[in-house]
């Protein structure tokens, strides 16, 4: 057996997190904006209010990460919104978030790829959306980000479902490398 470092790990989530956001791309966007927006009682009303969630919640935490040592990658951050509540409604269209989605998708795998065990285990002091102030491992911080992201597309199924659409397996499983294959 192996050892797994936390960085295969949380490479292991950045890719599933991309994988997964394609896949909804891929279902959503023949889908009219109207239907999208339509409030459907989920928490962020509409499937395009849970979207932009967590474009929102992922631009929070990475313009949190920016100014750290290893935050350089994240440069690009500057040229996409500040959001300053969790509920914003930045992309009200499919046309409009798909980009940012990739954009961030590619962003995260980056940040992550480059990140050093150091990093990884390095203290993130940082204030919520609610300006309460905390400091917290960097690793785990990151873990949170991906489940959250898990959390709200499984919302986002879940109003898919209601609506007589399937986007198929979504477990992590069929990511994580088989120890026996060749």
């Amino acid at each position: 057996m192996t050892e797994l470092a936390y960085k295969d790990h949380l490479r292991l989530m950045a890719t599933y997190n991309s994988v997964m956001n394609a896949r909804l791309i891929a279902v959503l966007t023949p889908l009219s904006d109207a239907a999208l927006l339509e409030s459907r009682g989920a928490f962020f009303g509409s499937v395009l209010g849970t979207l932009n969630h967590l474009v929102v919640a992922d631009l929070m935490w990475l313009n949190r990460f920016r100014p750290q040592p290893y935050g350089q990658v994240l440069m690009a951050l500057d040229a996409l919104p500040k959001p300053a509540a969790l509920a914003d409604l930045l992309y009200p269209t499919m046309a409009e978030l798909t980009p940012v989605r990739e954009e961030l998708d590619g962003l995260i795998l980056r940040f992550i790829e480059q990140l050093s065990d150091a990093d990884i285990a390095s203290p993130l002091s940082y204030k919520n959306a609610g300006g309460v102030p905390f400091t917290k491992t960097l690793g785990l911080v990151l873990s949170h980000v991906f489940n959250h992201q898990t959390h709200h597309r499984g919302q986002v199924t879940t109003l898919l479902s209601q609506m007589g659409l399937d986007i198929g397996v979504t477990d992590l499983a069929p990511l994580v490398p088989d120890l026996t294959a060749p």
